[in-house]
């Protein structure tokens, strides 16, 4: 009974709000549907599960990927008849919500809690799943990440004295992708000596990432996007800061995981030239 819910749906977003905002920021996004199965395990109830795929661009290679399932028949007079129909949109709104866009009260949808209002929501997470994304969220890889350094926008290979101390913003780009690198401290300054091997070149970054947020202002979405902050960098004429024990190759071609496509490095850079200094 309604009554009887221990949620509250306020704490919730709506999957009409992820998919408008997704498509603001992918605007050659779609959304898919993956996998459609029907399963009594693993206690006899008949469910549907429907995976939801969500494409940043026409080849992304890593969608955002979301699983969503309901009981047959459905519980409540709004998902009786219509199950596959309401857990496809629930997947969809997981399927957005892993790739970090609106998540700051739940991954989980309105939709979902509201369909399930009728159903026993196990302890395991055993009614919603979803596929974490496979990129490491906080460090790069053992060989680094490749691609070619640019100054681009706010990200213009600039050495800034902030509050913090030294900071130096740049991209490593790889075809139409790219992601923000931040140098700090001496770090920073070891780079900016380096510009001319570094700008336009082909480098491998080592660091940790963080993710960041420019917050709504007016009818301008929220945008939230990752940066790599630089522990080391090795060039073709080296690695900084220079190693007093035994490294992986240089030479060696290491794996390249572009974070960001054109469009959202469009809206990202617009966003933060308003941000003040």
């Amino acid at each position: 009974m309604p009554g009887d819910r221990k949620f509250d749906l306020g704490d919730y977003v709506e999957v009409k709000d992820r998919i408008k905002l997704f498509y603001e920021l992918y605007g050659r996004g779609r959304l898919v549907t993956g996998e459609v199965r029907l399963s009594n395990e693993p206690d006899g109830v008949a469910r549907v599960l429907v995976q939801g795929l969500a494409y940043r661009t026409p080849d992304d290679p890593l969608p955002g990927v979301g699983w969503s399932w309901m009981e047959l028949p459905g519980k409540t007079t709004y998902t009786k008849g219509s199950e596959l129909e309401n857990t496809e949109t629930s997947a969809w709104g997981r399927a957005i919500g892993s790739l970090g866009i609106l998540i700051d009260r739940s991954i989980a949808s309105a939709q979902e809690v509201d369909n399930k209002a009728g159903e026993v929501v196990k302890q395991d997470g055993g009614v919603i799943s979803t596929n974490a994304h496979p990129i490491d969220t906080t460090r790069t890889p053992e060989n680094g990440l490749i691609g070619t350094a640019v100054a681009q926008g706010t990200q213009d290979f600039q050495l800034r004295q902030s509050p913090d101390g030294w900071t130096l913003p740049f991209r490593i780009k790889n075809g139409a992708q790219s992601f923000i690198v931040l140098a700090e401290d001496d770090m920073a300054q070891s780079v900016a000596t380096l510009k001319p091997t570094i700008i336009d070149q082909r480098v491998t970054v080592w660091g940790h990432w963080t993710d960041e947020v420019i917050p709504k202002k007016g009818t301008k979405p929220e945008i939230r996007y990752r940066v790599l902050h630089l522990e080391r960098m090795a060039t073709s004429d080296g690695i900084i800061p220079a190693p007093d024990w035994d490294t992986p190759d240089p030479t060696i071609e290491a794996p390249s995981i572009p974070l960001f496509d054109a469009d959202e490095d469009a809206n990202i850079d617009a966003a933060l030239s308003k941000v003040p200094a």
